[in-house]
């Protein structure tokens, strides 16, 4: 359903690419080289056919339009998604230099959590483990890179929710696929003419009037962390998000200093013992060099020692250095 809505702007070659099931994300760098990410491996992908600058960006315009927005000199930056999901990023001209960035990541399936354990992605016991937490309404963190497989493990364990349970999820783009009736997807969205920017933090205030059991926040990327941590710290249990980071100890880190920058004001040590209040646990999620997604990490939260200004935590489990299985 979602791709025929822009099959028809390409070229037939770079269809069939976005139709491969095997493909997670299409790169099409202006008119010097496409490439796809296929079972984790990034891959150049020769065409018959080259196509011209002027193809792209008129194709990239309509595909905008379609959507709901503009892209123009003045604005040639675009993040949007299509119906499924799947994300749509584009930078244009003036900015990119050798014609038009378009990246698609792309949404073929969700997978079950039995199904990631099969496929070596995390083992059963971390599986149960974070399932506990999670049903005992603890507050996670799935944290990792690029492409780690957040999204991923963050929709495999909503799975795992009382189905009775209502449900806020806030992103940006939306990109979850929920089961739950009882379930709110909210988008949060940047400011184009004739829109204005309605942003993580006012969605995550309209969240607390409308009775949800549980906050689901797609993504901390910015001063939004300090309202999350409000939010969990105020009796808000059972919330799960997905941040940006290295480790699952600097994920607390990054979400400290994200929380900061809303609150300048406010002393580092205090907002990092804000943080360790509020997370109960973090896992993180890596690609390995092989390509392959895994859990590396879960540890779990007691507090933070101003004695020492580090996180208290227990890690209960790290997975080896080989390549999963």
């Amino acid at each position: 359903m979602s791709y025929e809505l822009i099959l028809p702007f390409f070229p037939e070659e770079l269809r069939a690419l976005l139709l491969d099931p095997t493909i997670s994300d299409l790169m099409i760098n202006g008119i010097t080289g496409v490439y796809a990410d296929r079972d984790g491996q990034v891959q150049h992908i020769p065409l018959s056919q080259p196509y011209t600058n002027d193809t792209l960006r008129a194709a990239i315009e309509r595909i905008a339009r379609l959507l709901g927005q503009d892209l123009t000199a003045q604005n040639p930056i675009l993040n949007t998604r299509l119906p499924d999901g799947s994300r749509v990023a584009v930078v244009g001209a003036p900015s990119s230099i050798n014609g038009p960035t378009l990246t698609i990541r792309k949404f073929n399936r969700w997978f079950t959590s039995d199904e990631l354990i099969a496929s070596g992605s995390m083992p059963e016991e971390v599986r149960d483990t974070v399932v506990s937490f999670i049903a005992d309404k603890k507050n996670g963190i799935i944290s990792g890179g690029t492409g780690s497989g957040k999204t991923t493990l963050m929709k495999a364990f909503l799975d795992h929710i009382p189905i009775h349970e209502r449900l806020c999820i806030i992103e940006q783009p939306a990109e979850l696929k929920v089961l739950h009736p009882n379930a709110v997807r909210w988008e949060a969205v940047e400011e184009i003419p004739g829109q204005v920017a309605i942003t993580p933090s006012e969605l995550l205030a309209a969240a607390l009037r409308h009775r949800p059991d549980r906050i689901i926040m797609g993504e901390i990327r910015n001063e939004c962390g300090y309202d999350l941590l409000q939010a969990m710290n105020t009796g808000h249990g059972g919330t799960l998000s997905t941040i940006h980071a290295k480790s699952a100890w600097d994920a607390l880190n990054r979400l400290s200093n994200l929380a900061l920058s809303a609150r300048t004001n406010l002393n580092h040590s205090f907002i990092r013992s804000e943080t360790a209040e509020a997370i109960d646990f973090v896992l993180y999620c890596e690609r390995d060099q092989s390509g392959k997604r895994r859990v590396r990490e879960l540890i779990t939260v007691s507090g933070y020692s101003h004695d020492d200004n580090t996180f208290q935590t227990e890690e209960l489990y790290r997975a080896s250095n080989a390549h999963a299985a």
